[in-house]
């Protein structure tokens, strides 16, 4: 597949169905919750998301440490012509990496990206319980810094990205190319098991895990950590950069859920409830008492415990 830049159509579908809300509270639902867009127009958002699968990944080694038994890879990859993006790779020391079960984790809306200590709180975990963990630094966050963002507060990333809908759809496409080429990095360069691979989000990046979990039909799991559909401070996005219009595509996959009763990020009732009604089955929800980004031992066990079912 060829990597296009598609700037006339993205302008376009951006005009064509970007609805602007003017409230800067949690809209309560756009057209595409309460009826995502039909597989015709679809098909049209499918080719921003092709990149070229024969593009040599040259990857470079940054760094190598252990901590505790974990250890950690620092490198970069290239992604498409113009995009190297930077990474760590965490596994015990103890196993063999090609026979490992792996994740591709997605940071939350941070500064620092991969590098935040939750992120690597979350990486170090996983890999204790036995998977692999490719997590990938976003565009304009962490060592992808750019002019765009600069100081990372609410205010910069939705005056900036997030509320600005050719600009966030620009860095969704790049995201999910990202990610597509991360879970091809790992068949290909690190010899993981094509059928034992799956997605993991944060926050944001849960946001945009949904969109990529419904253009890449390859993990055996998507599981999406206090996501939705629209963060607190959202007003609108063109349909193709929509979590709605994904959602339901996600399917045969088995989709896991986990939010905060209480969060006041995303919603519970405008946020995440309608847009976890489109996800078909297999799907579950975890409801955890708390706000944004909190979760008890508990609903960590059961997300280890979703994980060990489907990646076997």
């Amino acid at each position: 597949m060829k990597n296009h830049s598609h700037l006339l159509v993205i302008t376009f579908l951006v005009i064509s169905t970007f609805a602007p809300v003017v409230s800067s509270q949690i809209p309560s639902g756009d057209e595409w919750l309460t009826q995502p867009v039909d597989d015709k127009t679809f098909q049209t958002y499918l080719d921003f998301f092709s990149y070229d699968t024969s593009l040599a990944f040259e990857e470079t080694v940054i760094g190598v440490d252990e901590t505790e038994g974990i250890h950690r890879e620092h490198f970069t990859f290239q992604s498409t012509p113009d995009m190297k993006v930077t990474s760590y790779l965490y596994y015990p020391v103890e196993h063999e990496l090609k026979d490992r079960r792996a994740l591709i984790l997605l940071h939350a809306g941070t500064g620092r990206g991969k590098d935040s200590s939750y992120n690597i709180v979350y990486s170090q975990q996983l890999a204790r319980a036995g998977f692999t963990v490719l997590t990938i630094d976003f565009l304009h966050f962490g060592e992808r810094k750019t002019s765009l963002l600069t100081k990372f507060t609410e205010k910069d990333k939705h005056e900036n990205l997030y509320n600005k809908p050719p600009e966030y759809l620009a860095w969704i496409i790049q995201s999910v190319k990202d990610i597509g080429r991360a879970f091809d990095f790992l068949v290909t360069e690190k010899g993981i098991d094509k059928d034992r691979i799956g997605l993991f989000g944060l926050s944001r990046g849960a946001q945009v895990g949904m969109i990529a979990g419904g253009i890449i039909q390859k993990f055996n799991t998507v599981v999406l950590y206090h996501g939705g559909h629209f963060d607190a401070l959202e007003t609108g996005h063109s349909g193709a950069a929509c979590p709605a219009n994904y959602m339901g595509r996600i399917s045969p996959t088995p989709l896991l859920m986990v939010n905060g009763i209480y969060d006041n990020d995303y919603n519970k009732d405008t946020s995440v409830s309608p847009l976890f009604k489109l996800a078909k089955e297999p799907k579950k929800i975890v409801w955890t008492e708390g706000g944004h980004m909190s979760a008890t031992e508990e609903d960590r066990a059961n997300i280890i415990k979703w994980l060990n079912t489907y990646l076997k």
